[in-house]
């Protein structure tokens, strides 16, 4: 999440160009944290003997990708003003006089200070594609000079191998497309050849060498087409490049007998021949008219002779077979994958983590992916890529019905991935979104009209904007269950969080650079930011002095209205888009703030208020899209958007019925024996509970259920699915990504209201509304208000879950996965809810008991802000080994490798943790390494796995369950 914060801020930046174009007086800005900052001071020369000049045109270049590239800016009577180089297609500042702004490493400028005619050098280096473009140099005059030069950036052709046919088998008779995408500049044209030479074989009647083409058709395969076929890829920059394409066809036996009838003097030795052809090799073998098949006797002689022919035949199925089996051997792949991590010589004992994962980062190094759930995530979204083109095919041939959940899904993609830039923009967005019917956002009120201020309410404009799932600014609102009554759901109104980085304005430049894009004029820009700036520093003061008030109140829209002076029926109407009765009932938090809140409102500037609103709201939305066009982003956009329909889609093009259906038979089991297990633990009674504490808590682990792929149990899937997404329309004709992006945001938030008017529904009717970053990965998550575990079907993927695999990989990875959430259910959160999710005063008994207590306090020895997640690891691990232990030894396994079942569940526990991801990037749980050492440390039965020192060396292992 940081490092999207990070990336978005990055295409802020680059606003700030045009503020070169007025020369502002800018002092001391304090921001809220009460830290000056700095935002520079320039001072204009009224006294300017001549203006400055440009003494020569900036040539335009042509580069390929990865060299380095110089472009010169020549300026004469420069005097006190500033050069400044811009990307204008970007909106990107670069460079101001001698100093870099961008956050770009590769730029850099230099000037020639000897020179008569000043020359400013913008240096790239390492040249990328999207460095292409014009560059402007402009120097901050009154009225701003510009002069422009133009970079053209030539790209080899790249394969790309996600939308790249790879090696197919194929039966005789079938028709195939073998498709080849490649990327570069120019974008390179496509050629076919076999790899034998031969004429490709396009049908019977039409034979050529190559063909140009994005995809190659071969109707009715035969054994003729089997072969290899070279995609080519080239655009007049070297190097072309080829991917090699395997087709192998599969067809019946064909036998050729060259001698049917064979005579020989009786005595005498004979040969039979019998000559076959298949695909894949056929096992083959002698019989006799009695159909007996010809085994090797010590009676016949004649079948050494036999046997030799069969061995002829015999043998590159014997080698094939053995290599197959190798490759398919799901345990020897799983073992090889997680021994390709381990580092040898590092210590198992000292440093785990290393041991397990240190070669991760060498292996990955070129992958977009930093970990195995982002890998399963990336496979996921790869597949899913596949799958549009497929689905785009089918709709440019009519076969598609535009009303079904695959032509909506389409698309939201294609309109992604092939709207214009424009439909984008932050300027796009705010005139789709308004601040109120008839009302434009101050900048984008024509000519020289006056904002019309007086017709501004800010609470009515946080209704509408609420409407796209703006639920942080000003006021936080909830659809959420009641507390004591899990069956219905409340309206909960609370002051807004400012913890996370998407909660608040970040740095004072950034705020600059979102104010620009948005398209206030430069004039107003630094002190416009300074205001919303002092505005949001005096609601979380608002918000700090009421921080101790977070008592829920029941109450209806009437009485809140009393109590704070605030229209909150019209806020809620607009928000479930519908009137409402006075005495609809709302859950509130924080009436002190909004007391206080009203104050603040009433005596502040409308269009400041109105301006914070919508930089909020523009930063949300920059942080709920993926920000780019390419097809694997636009996957991720659609997964975010339209959750359900991704999964369905996923599910029936993936996953055949057949296989899912064992999938789900193992899962199950696997949680059957988990849940088993845990109620052994709880029958022991290790915190000393009370029979009417320890009877809260079986039943609660008792009644949890998993939900496989996060649909209603007990609808047909594709009904549901269909049903869900039936008023949902996006019209093919005009592609415009704002409007699309924000039609779903405010489906979203549509689904949430109209839990208001609906009772919860049963755990086979459940789903979970996904917020955007849960919907597109393939975590499992506790539902803890249900009592349900989600598991999404991305999960089911090598090298997570290999449905033949040793059920020491099964446990030890998704076992130890579903163990952590089944823990969930019993931290000091989920003890606060009883198995129908209503708070329960015993749960409370239960975790300020002094066991309870003192287990907490031993696993918090080493500080972490994350104590449940902790609790979830280190009691999860105990869980998911100690049911392995159970039915390994019902089941009586031998070892399958040199290594020993012990250590492979403690490595492959360990692929869950490996990876390389920046600490920064951990959201709600301590770095991976930090885990896997607490999960381990004073474990017994790893410390005996591998060796290491005994255990009175080692603290006690820290119990709770």
């Amino acid at each position: 999440m940081l490092n999207r914060f990070e990336a978005i801020f990055n295409i802020l930046y680059v606003g700030l160009g045009c503020l070169l174009a007025t020369t502002v007086a800018l002092s001391t800005d304090t921001g809220s944290d009460g830290n000056a900052v700095n935002t520079g001071a320039s001072t204009l020369n009224n006294v300017i003997s001549e203006d400055p000049e440009f003494t020569d045109v900036i040539e335009n270049i042509t580069v390929p990708a990865g060299r380095n590239v110089k472009l010169a800016c020549s300026v004469k009577n420069l005097g006190s003003y500033k050069v400044a180089w811009m990307h204008f297609e970007q909106s990107a500042i670069l460079t101001v006089h001698n100093h870099v702004i961008t956050r770009n490493p590769r730029i850099s400028v230099t000037h020639d200070k000897h020179d008569k005619h000043r020359t400013w050098f913008l240096h790239i280096n390492n040249v990328q594609e999207e460095d292409r473009g014009r560059y402007m140099c402009q120097i901050n005059t009154v009225t701003a000079k510009t002069q422009y030069g133009f970079v053209k950036v030539v790209v080899p052709p790249n394969i790309d191998d996600a939308l790249t046919s790879s090696d197919i088998i194929v039966r005789e008779g079938d028709n195939v497309t073998l498709r080849c995408k490649a990327k570069g500049s120019p974008e390179p044209a496509i050629k076919w050849k076999r790899d034998d030479g031969n004429k490709i074989v396009i049908n019977k009647s039409l034979e050529v060498h190559d063909l140009e083409a994005d995809s190659l058709e071969l109707e009715r395969i035969s054994r003729l087409h089997m072969g290899a076929y070279l995609c080519i890829a080239s655009n007049g920059v070297p190097p072309s490049v080829s991917k090699r394409i395997k087709v192998s066809v599969d067809f019946s036996p064909m036998v050729w007998i060259p001698h049917q009838l064979v005579g020989i003097p009786m005595g005498f030795n004979i040969t039979l021949e019998c000559f076959i052809e298949a695909n894949p090799t056929s096992l083959n073998y002698w019989t006799r008219e009695n159909d007996q098949m010809i085994i090797e006797s010590y009676k016949y002689d004649v079948l050494a002779a036999m046997k030799w022919i069969a061995c002829i035949l015999f043998i590159p199925i014997c080698a094939a077979f053995t290599a197959q089996k190798t490759e398919s051997d799901p345990n020897t792949r799983l073992l090889d994958n997680i021994l390709s991590y381990v580092v040898g010589d590092a210590s198992a004992c000292g440093n785990y983590f290393e041991y397990a994962c240190g070669k991760y980062a060498t292996r990955h190094i070129d992958d977009s992916f930093t970990e195995i759930i982002q890998m399963l995530d990336h496979k996921v979204n790869k597949n899913l890529v596949l799958l549009m083109e497929e689905l785009n095919q089918r709709s440019q041939s009519a076969v598609l019905n535009e009303s079904s959940v695959e032509a909506k899904a389409l698309q939201f993609y294609i309109t992604c991935r092939d709207a214009s830039l424009n439909t984008r923009s932050a300027e796009h967005y705010l005139r789709l979104a308004p601040p109120d019917k008839g009302l434009t956002w101050p900048q984008l009120t024509p000519g020289e009209t006056a904002w019309p201020k007086e017709q501004f309410k800010w609470i009515k404009t946080l209704g509408y904007l609420h409407r796209y799932g703006l639920t942080n600014v000003i006021v936080s609102v909830m659809v959420t269950q009641n507390f004591e009554n899990s069956s219905e759901f409340l309206l909960n109104l609370s002051m807004p969080s400012f913890e996370e980085e998407s909660q608040h304005l970040n740095s004072f430049m950034e705020t600059l650079a979102t104010l620009h894009v948005m398209k206030v004029p430069s004039k107003s820009v630094v002190p416009l930011a300074r205001k919303i700036r002092r505005l949001e520093h005096a609601i979380r003061i608002l918000a700090e002095a009421d921080d101790d008030d977070d008592e829920s109140q029941f109450m209806s829209v009437q009485r809140l209205e009393y109590r704070t002076g605030l229209n909150w029926q019209m806020f809620i109407e607009l928000l479930v888009d519908h009137r409402i009765s006075p005495n609809f009932r709302v859950q509130v938090r924080n009436l002190h703030y909004f007391t206080a809140l009203k104050v603040l409102m009433e005596t502040s500037d409308a269009q400041m208020v109105a301006s914070y609103i919508m930089t909020r709201f523009v930063l949300y939305l920059l942080n709920d899209s993926m920000g780019d066009r390419s097809p694997i982003e636009c996957i991720k956009d659609m997964r975010r958007g339209m959750d359900q329909a991704s999964n369905l889609i996923y599910k029936e093009r993936f996953l055949e019925p057949a296989t899912l259906q064992q999938f789900t038979k193992e899962v199950i089991e696997l949680f059957d024996q988990l849940r088993r297990q845990f109620q052994l633990h709880i029958d022991k009674n290790s915190l000393g509970l009370t029979s009417r504490q320890n009877r809260m808590v079986g039943t609660k682990v008792q009644d949890i259920v998993l939900n496989i792929g996060n649909i209603p149990r007990g609808r047909d899937h594709r009904s549901f699915v269909s049903q869900y997404y039936k008023d949902l329309e996006f019209p093919s004709a005009d592609l415009d990504y704002s409007r699309e992006h924000l039609k779903l945001l405010e489906f979203r938030t549509q689904k949430q209201m109209a839990k208001l008017y609906q009772p919860a529904p049963s755990k086979d009717e459940f789903f979970f509304i996904s917020d955007p970053d849960t919907a597109m990965s393939s975590t499992p998550y506790y539902m803890i208000r249900q009592n349900i575990i989600i598991v999404p079907h991305g999960l089911f993927q090598e090298p997570f879950f290999v449905s033949d695999s040793h059920d020491v990989f099964k446990y030890s990875l998704l076992g130890f996965t579903i163990a952590h959430e089944l823990i969930h259910s019993v931290d000091t959160t989920g003890l606060l809810f009883d198995s129908l999710g209503n708070a329960d005063k015993t749960g409370t008994e239960i975790s300020t008991s002094p066991r309870f207590e003192a287990g907490l306090v031993c696993m918090n020895r080493n500080s972490t802000q994350y104590l449940d997640e902790r609790v979830a690891d280190i009691s999860g691990l105990d869980l998911a080994y100690s049911a392995y232990l159970r039915i390994a030894k019902d089941r009586n396994y031998t070892d399958f490798a040199n290594t020993s079942l012990e250590q492979i569940f403690f490595l492959n526990l360990a692929q869950f943790f490996c990876g390389d991801s920046h600490p920064t990037n951990f959201v709600d749980h301590d770095e991976d390494q930090i885990r896997l050492q607490q999960m381990l440390h004073g474990f017994a039965p790893f410390h005996k796995a591998f060796g290491c020192q005994t255990r009175s060396f080692y603290p006690e292992k820290c119990q709770l369950w």
